[in-house]
């Protein structure tokens, strides 16, 4: 597993519908996540409201409510983020620079261009999921395409 490093000129495998699937994915999954939470937080709940008694664990239910309800919103805002990565993801996939760690600081920094972009924001929250979804996207295109990402067939071309 390389750091730092993919298959030279990688986007050449990369399809287009594989690029529509990943960021779509990136794009919805927060939001499916956050309505699971949000049901959840609900389900448990409801028996307790309905008998009147009061609710056990009534801050890990408001917290898991607040999270689903973080993660339904977050489809709204990252989409910036996911917009601007797309060449810079591109680009470093063709350069062969497409390790994990090349992919976490890429969505650092087009997270952090996204929140600068919308403003008012902490930073630790886009750099936080800024990082995930760069992750979740490498784990994605390396599912549809794990040659991309294979170094032994590169066959070092152009690297050292």
């Amino acid at each position: 597993m390389a750091l730092l490093r993919s298959v030279r000129k990688g986007t050449r495998a990369v399809t287009w519908r594989d690029w529509v699937f990943a960021y779509l994915t990136l794009w919805a999954a927060p939001l499916l996540v956050g309505m699971a939470l949000s049901a959840l937080a609900i389900l448990w709940r409801w028996p307790f409201d309905a008998m009147g008694t009061d609710v056990p664990a009534e801050d890990t239910i408001s917290a898991m409510l607040g999270l689903g309800l973080f993660l339904m919103m977050v489809p709204v805002f990252s989409w910036i983020g996911l917009v601007i990565s797309f060449p810079v993801v591109w680009l470093v996939l063709k350069l062969g620079l497409g390790g994990w760690l090349s992919f976490a600081l890429g969505g650092v920094a087009m997270a952090l261009a996204a929140s600068a972009m919308i403003g008012g924001m902490a930073p630790e929250i886009p750099m936080v999921t800024g990082v995930l979804s760069a992750m979740a996207l490498r784990w994605l295109l390396k599912r549809r395409k794990p040659d991309v990402f294979d170094l032994s067939r590169d066959n070092g071309a152009g690297h050292s």
